[in-house]
C-alpha cells in the first residue's frame, strides 16, 4: 500500500504518477512487491559485506531511487554552485583579512568563540589550495515545489563514499530499474575528480584520512571513508599512519616514510594537530597545520572549514550573498519543521511502499578552476524523534538525475594530458599499521589452530585411565606441551594431569574464547585489505566457530574448520604481494616457533624412549597419513625427524616454514633476514640426522625465530633503527 502525501515526489497534484517516476514504478510492478522485498534485503546484505572495520551499517538501504528531472537538477545545480562559491569566499575572508568581522557582517564573538575556528590556520592570506574543496547541502522540497536548503556541510563531507558507490550496488540487485536508460552517469564526474586530485598532488600520494571505527558511533563514518577511498582508487589511512618530517607529511610504509601530498579529510579538524592545539600527544597528527600553511600538504577540506556551517551563524549567511556576490540567493533557507514540511517519497518497508519525508543530500567539488556538482546524491528518509531532539534519518537511497536530450559536458583537464601518478607498489606502499595487523592476524589464526589441535589430541588421552608406561609418558609430555602453549598453569604440568582437571581449567580460563576474540579484532582491523566476499566468508566461518562456544571442548572442530577456511581464502583469493606477504609471514613464524618449542619437549629423551614423543609429534603436525603411507606406520627417529624437520614438501615441517619465510623476506628486500633463514634451514636439515640431544638445539631455534619476529616488527612496523649493545656504540664512535 502507498499513501499519497499532499507534497509528494512520485504523485503530482492531480493524483498521477510523475513522468520521472513512471519507469521506476513500471519496474516495481514487473518485479512484484514480494520479490522487491527480497531484493531490498539482498541490497542491505551487499552493503554489510562492503562494510570495513567490522562496522555494521546502521541505516536501511532502499533499492528504489529518487529521480529528479534535468530541469529540477539545473535549479539545484545553480543554487549549489552559488552557495559553494559564497561559503568558500566567506571562509577565505575569515581566515584571511577578516573584513566580514570588521564591518559587522558576522559577529566576532560567534566566530572567534566557535570551537571550529582554528586560530593556527588564520594565515592572513590564501593557501595554495581552496579551503573549501568539497561541499554538500541537505535540501528538501517544500509545499510550493521549490527546493530549500536545510543544512550546509563544509567540514567533513558525510556520505560522499555512499553517493559514489550505492548505485553500483543497487544496479546488481535491481537491474530492472536501470533498463529504461536516460540516467545521467556518475562516472565522468568521478573520473574528473580523480584526475583533479592526482594533478593537485603533483605526483605525490593521495589518500582519504579516516578516524577509523574505534567506537560504534564512528562505524558509519569509517564505512563511508572506505567506500570513498575505493571509489576514487586512493589509499585509506588513519592519523597513526602519518608523521611530519622536514615540514611535510609522510605516511609510514614498509619502504619507509613516503611523502603525502593530498588528503581528503574524514575526521574533525578539532584536535587534528595536538602540537598546536594542545591536544593529547598520542592523538592526531603533530605538525599537520604547519604542512598545510607551508603548502606542502593539500587537505580537503582545510581544518577549520566547519566553522561556516555552525548553526549559530546560519542566520547571518543569507545577507552575505549581496555582500560578497552582489546577488540574491537562488536557494532559500528552509524554515519550520523539515519532517512536516518536506515532500515525501516511497521507501520499501517489507512488502509495502511507505510514504516517507525525504531529504536530498547533493554534492559538489572544486576542480581548481570552478565548481562541479555531482549528478546524483543521497536521499534520506526522515522521521520525527520522539525525544524532541529533531529529525532521525531512517533509510538511504540513490538520487537519480534524468538526462536531457542535449549532451552534457563537464569541464576539466583534457584527457590528452594524463596526470602523473605515483607508481603504486603493493608491498612497499602498504601502511605499516595494516601490515602489522595482517602479520598478527596470521599469527593469531595459527595460534588458534595449534591450540585446538593440541587440545583435541590431549582430552581423549588424558581421559584414559590406563597406567601403562607409554601412556603415562604421553600424558606427561602432553601436560608440558599444554603448559608451554599457555593452555594450562605451569603448576599442573608437573603432576599427573587428568581429563577432569583439564576440562575444569578450560571452563575457568576460557583460552579458546580469548583467542577467538583476538582473531575477530584483528580481522576487523585488517578488513580494508580483504575483499567483501572474502570478508563475508571469513566472518561467517568465525561466527560459526564462535557459536559453538562456551563449551570449549565441543568447539574445537569448529575452530579447525575456521582455520582451514581462513587458510584457503588466503591461498586462493589474495594476490601474492602486499598484505598477503605479512599474513603469510605471521602464519609461518607462529607455526615454526610452535613446532620447534613443541618438538623440544617431545624429543627430550634418550633415543630408546623417543617413541611416545615421536607419535605425538607426527599427530600434532597432522602428518599421520603421510607417514603411514611412506613408512607403514613404523616409528623410527630417522624418518620421523626427516618428515617433521627437513621435508620441504611437507607444509607442516620446520624446513618448509623457513623456505616460505625466506621467500617473503626476499620479496620485501630484507636480504639479511632471508640469508639468516637460509642458514637456519640448513641447521634444521642437519639436525634431522641426529637422534639424541635434540631438545637444546630445538629450543635455540625457537629463540632465534622469536628474535627474527622482533626484527621483522622493528624493520617493517615500528621503523626503528637496529638496536645496539653498549659495546657496539662505543666501537661505532671509535670508528668515526
Amino acid at each position: 500500500m502507498y499513501a499519497v502525501a499532499s507534497s509528494d515526489e512520485m504523485i503530482d497534484r492531480s493524483g498521477r504518477i510523475r513522468a520521472s517516476w513512471v519507469p521506476v514504478m513500471e519496474a516495481v510492478r514487473d518485479i512484484g512487491h514480494d520479490e522487491l522485498a527480497r531484493r531490498s534485503a539482498a541490497l542491505n546484505r551487499q552493503m554489510r559485506l562492503a562494510a570495513p572495520f567490522g562496522a555494521s551499517p546502521v541505516r536501511h538501504y532502499d533499492p528504489l531511487p529518487a529521480p529528479l528531472t534535468a530541469v529540477e537538477f539545473s535549479w539545484l545545480e545553480a543554487g549549489l554552485l552559488q552557495r559553494a562559491k559564497l561559503l568558500n569566499a566567506a571562509l577565505e575572508d575569515l581566515y584571511g583579512p577578516q573584513t566580514l568581522l570588521h564591518d559587522g557582517s558576522l559577529p566576532p564573538a560567534l566566530v572567534l568563540g566557535n570551537e571550529h575556528f582554528l586560530r593556527s590556520l588564520h594565515t592572513g592570506g590564501l593557501l595554495r589550495f581552496p579551503r573549501l574543496t568539497f561541499y554538500a547541502a541537505d535540501v528538501v522540497r517544500g509545499s510550493d515545489g521549490r527546493f530549500q536548503v536545510l543544512r550546509d556541510h563544509t567540514g567533513v563531507i558525510p556520505g560522499l563514499g555512499h553517493a559514489l558507490s550505492l548505485r553500483r550496488m543497487a544496479s546488481s540487485t535491481v537491474p530492472e530499474l536501470f533498463r529504461a536508460g536516460g540516467l545521467r552517469s556518475l562516472r565522468p564526474v568521478r573520473e574528473m575528480l580523480v584526475d583533479h586530485l592526482q594533478r593537485s598532488a603533483a605526483g605525490g600520494l593521495v589518500a582519504v584520512l579516516s578516524a577509523g571505527a574505534a567506537s560504534p558511533a564512528l562505524a558509519q563514518d569509517a564505512m563511508d571513508d572506505a567506500l570513498l577511498a575505493r571509489a576514487l582508487g586512493v589509499l585509506l589511512i588513519e592519523p597513526g599512519d602519518l608523521a611530519t618530517r622536514n615540514g611535510g607529511l609522510h605516511m609510514k610504509t614498509l619502504s619507509g616514510l613516503l611523502p603525502v601530498s593530498s588528503l581528503i579529510r574524514g575526521l574533525s579538524g578539532i584536535d587534528l594537530d595536538p602540537l598546536e592545539q594542545g591536544g593529547r600527544p598520542g592523538a592526531g597528527i603533530p605538525g599537520a597545520f604547519g604542512a598545510i600553511r607551508s603548502g606542502a600538504l593539500a587537505m580537503h577540506n582545510a581544518p577549520g572549514s566547519a566553522l561556516i556551517e555552525a548553526p549559530e551563524l546560519a542566520g547571518y549567511i543569507e545577507p552575505l550573498f549581496q555582500r560578497l556576490l552582489g546577488e540574491a540567493p537562488l536557494l532559500a533557507k528552509a524554515s519550520g519543521d523539515p519532517v512536516t514540511n518536506a515532500s515525501k517519497a516511497p521507501f520499501v518497508n517489507g512488502t509495502n511502499l511507505v510514504s516517507t519525508p525525504i531529504l536530498f543530500r547533493m554534492y559538489s567539488w572544486h576542480d581548481g578552476n570552478t565548481w562541479q556538482v555531482l549528478p546524483g546524491g543521497l536521499g534520506f528518509g526522515l522521521e520525527q524523534n520522539s525525544a524532541a531532539q529533531g529529525m532521525v534519518v531512517t533509510g538511504m537511497k540513490d538520487v537519480w538525475i534524468l538526462d536531457a536530450d542535449e549532451p552534457h559536458f563537464i569541464t576539466g583537464a583534457t584527457h590528452s594530458d594524463p596526470p602523473t601518478r605515483t607508481k603504486f607498489l603493493a608491498a612497499a606502499h602498504l601502511p605499516s599499521r595494516v601490515a602489522d595487523n595482517l602479520f598478527w592476524l596470521g599469527r593469531s589464526v595459527e595460534r588458534l589452530e595449534s591450540a585446538s589441535r593440541l587440545l583435541m589430541l590431549a582430552l581423549p588421552r588424558l581421559e584414559s585411565g590406563t597406567s601403562l608406561p607409554r601412556d603415562l609418558a604421553e600424558r606427561g609430555l602432553i601436560a608440558k606441551c599444554l603448559a608451554q602453549a599457555g593452555l594450562l598453569p605451569a603448576d599442573l604440568a608437573g603432576g599427573a594431569l587428568s581429563g577432569r582437571q583439564l576440562r575444569s581449567t578450560l571452563a575457568r580460563r576460557k583460552p579458546i574464547a580469548g583467542l577467538v576474540k583476538e582473531v575477530a579484532r584483528l580481522i576487523n582491523a585488517a578488513s580494508e585489505r580483504l575483499s567483501p566476499s572474502m570478508l563475508a566468508t571469513v566472518r561467517f566461518a568465525l561466527h560459526q566457530a564462535n557459536e559453538s562456544l562456551p563449551n570449549e571442548e565441543t568447539a574445537l572442530p569448529s575452530m579447525l574448520s575456521f582455520a582451514a577456511t581462513f587458510a584457503g581464502i588466503a591461498a586462493e583469493n589474495m594476490s601474492r604481494d602486499g598484505g598477503w606477504l605479512f599474513l603469510e609471514m605471521g602464519r609461518r613464524l607462529e607455526r615454526a616457533e610452535t613446532l620447534a618449542e613443541t618438538l623440544a619437549i617431545l624429543l627430550n629423551a634418550a633415543p630408546e624412549r623417543l617413541e611416545p614423543g615421536m607419535a605425538l609429534g607426527i599427530e600434532l603436525a597432522d602428518s599421520v597419513l603421510s607417514y603411514d603411507l611412506r613408512h607403514a606406520g613404523i616409528l623410527s627417529p630417522g624418518p620421523v625427524l626427516e618428515m617433521l624437520l627437513a621435508d620441504t614438501g611437507n607444509p607442516r615441517s620446520l624446513a618448509y616454514q623457513c623456505i616460505v619465510l625466506r621467500n617473503c623476506l626476499s620479496y620485501l628486500g630484507a636480504e639479511d633476514d632471508a640469508e639468516s633463514l637460509k642458514l637456519l634451514q640448513q641447521e634444521v636439515v642437519n639436525l634431522s640426522g641426529e637422534v639424541s640431544g635434540l631438545s637444546k638445539p630445538l629450543t635455540a631455534i625457537g629463540a632465534r625465530l622469536r628474535l627474527l619476529s622482533d626484527h621483522v616488527h622493528r624493520r617493517f612496523f615500528t621503523l626503528l633503527p637496529e638496536a645496539h649493545q653498549l659495546e657496539d656504540e662505543q666501537e661505532l664512535e671509535a670508528a668515526q
